[in-house]
């Protein structure tokens, strides 16, 4: 499918860190993420990084297309804080700017690698729009897709066609039944730690880090749940960076509220999921613990201070 391109794929694996430079240099894209207090440089690390890395490996066929991960992390967080969708396409169609941009510098450019990049990057931003879209308006969503697919289908049919019970899913994959019992105790000792002082610490962090870490590798090695372990390894990266002690007492206590609701979630989830296999769908929880992470995300990321003398509306 993406022949043209793999030839060059060395090229573009080479020169990632140029191009996700040539991305966020763009003014406007700078723009749309500081004016919506968004750094910059945590978009870079967190995001933009990794949906480069999800396109090289659909060259690759290492991936499938319009399956990636990131993208609903990504805009889960976007979603949080009220990112306009107009914002969103200008942050996402410059990647592919910048990638025609580069490939035309190096002379590697022709119609057949053109359509193949259009190709990858509109496929991709397609699915961007409507995954955004459906979170904004989730329930209309919702319901018109249900319509359209009960004028060929019973309800019985479509919610058999939607879900995923716990029974069903663990009959067809090889479950680690000792990797998730540990997890039992690794939540434990983190919930301990978090109670052990009135406000959160350095150390209770830590645990939660950990905790989420093993999580993450856990749920890596399961398909239907890359996005959550994704998730998950954004949330620990940002608990490893965070010093508590510069921290505000208000953000602590929000922080400590934040982890130990999501922790309880997990530790359900997970029960209802891999133990008492009672979960009639075990995507379930997946949008409350999104949500959760998200909001715990923009608690703790860093604010893009914005002038409002250096923005000029139109």
């Amino acid at each position: 499918m993406f022949s043209k391109l793999h030839k060059n794929i060395e090229l573009l694996e080479t020169h990632k860190e140029q191009i996700l430079h040539m991305w966020l240099e763009y003014e406007i894209v700078r723009e749309a993420l500081c004016s919506n207090t968004f750094s910059p440089d945590f978009f870079q690390d967190k995001f933009a990084s990794k949906v480069f890395d999800f396109a090289i490996a659909v060259i690759k066929k290492e991936q499938d297309l319009g399956n990636c991960p990131v993208i609903g992390v990504m805009l889960t967080l976007f979603k949080k804080k009220n990112i306009p969708l107009a914002d969103v396409f200008i942050i996402c169609v410059h990647l592919k700017n910048a990638l025609l941009l580069f490939m035309y510098k190096n002379s590697i450019l022709d119609e057949e690698s053109l359509s193949e990049m259009a190709m990858l990057m509109d496929y991709n931003f397609n699915g961007v729009i409507k995954e955004y879209t459906s979170l904004y308006y989730n329930d209309e969503y919702k319901v018109k897709n249900c319509k359209q697919e009960i004028t060929s289908n019973t309800t019985t049919e479509v919610q058999k066609s939607i879900l995923t019970s716990a029974e069903d899913y663990l009959q067809e994959i090889e479950l680690d039944s000792e990797q998730i019992a540990e997890l039992d105790e690794l939540e434990s000792d983190t919930l301990n730690a978090i109670d052990e002082d009135e406000h959160i610490n350095q150390h209770s962090l830590l645990e939660s880090a950990n905790l989420f870490l093993q999580y993450s590798k856990v749920l890596n090695a399961m398909y239907e749940f890359k996005e959550l372990s994704y998730t998950l390894t954004i949330l620990q990266e940002l608990l490893y960076a965070t010093e508590c002690d510069v921290l505000e007492r208000e953000t602590k206590d929000m922080v400590s509220i934040y982890l130990k609701a999501i922790i309880s979630d997990l530790r359900s989830w997970r029960v209802s999921v891999f133990i008492a296999r009672d979960a009639q769908d075990i995507h379930y929880l997946d949008k409350t613990l999104l949500s959760s992470i998200a909001q715990l995300q923009m608690t703790l990321m860093p604010q893009e201070e914005q002038n409002e003398e250096e923005i000029e509306f139109f």
